[in-house]
């Protein structure tokens, strides 16, 4: 009777996830208190895409995100949400948003070529066969293999912490 009880409990479905700030929910006080701090250093009339691209960057550091909520919290401030969007994206070189407002993503970091890759692995295996040689073993050592990665490191200047192959398409 037990393996019946806890397996209904398992299948209750899980709680709505919490709402974001900024759909379409109006601001909480503390959000509202920074938008109003934010726009009081700025006049409404004569922003620069700087002024703008200031403001979209504190309102994102405070999580605030666009929409109807943060909206309706601009325009009761003497703002227009869109107009400060458009000016401080134009700003951001972007250039050009989607429909809903949102800026694009980057582009994408630039591929290896072929030839890079063949390159890292003719020479990774060079590094493994000498290694080997010069331990007479069929197994490389954790300070042999430490310094094959710094070597090829320092051959295709790969920085600390990043992959050896870009696998990033």
């Amino acid at each position: 009777m037990n393996s019946i009880n806890s397996t209904s409990s398992i299948q209750q479905p899980p709680p709505p996830p919490p709402r974001s700030s900024g759909s379409n929910d109006s601001l909480t006080d503390e959000q509202q208190k920074l938008l109003s701090e934010t726009l009081s250093d700025y006049d409404a009339e004569n922003l620069t895409a700087d002024d703008a691209a200031s403001i979209i960057e504190a309102l994102s550091e405070a999580g605030i995100t666009p929409g109807a909520g943060l909206e309706t919290a601009m325009s009761d401030l003497g703002f227009d949400a869109k107009s400060i969007g458009e000016l401080g994206g134009a700003q951001s070189g972007s250039g050009s948003r989607s429909e809903s407002g949102d800026i694009p993503p980057p582009p994408p970091p630039p591929q290896q070529s072929t030839e890079e890759i063949t390159s890292m692995v003719d020479y990774l295996t060079e590094l493994m066969e000498e290694k080997l040689a010069e331990s007479q073993s069929s197994e490389l050592s954790e300070d042999d293999k430490s310094s094959i990665m710094a070597a090829l490191s320092e051959k295709f200047n790969i920085q600390d912490g990043n992959s050896i192959i870009n696998t990033t398409v």
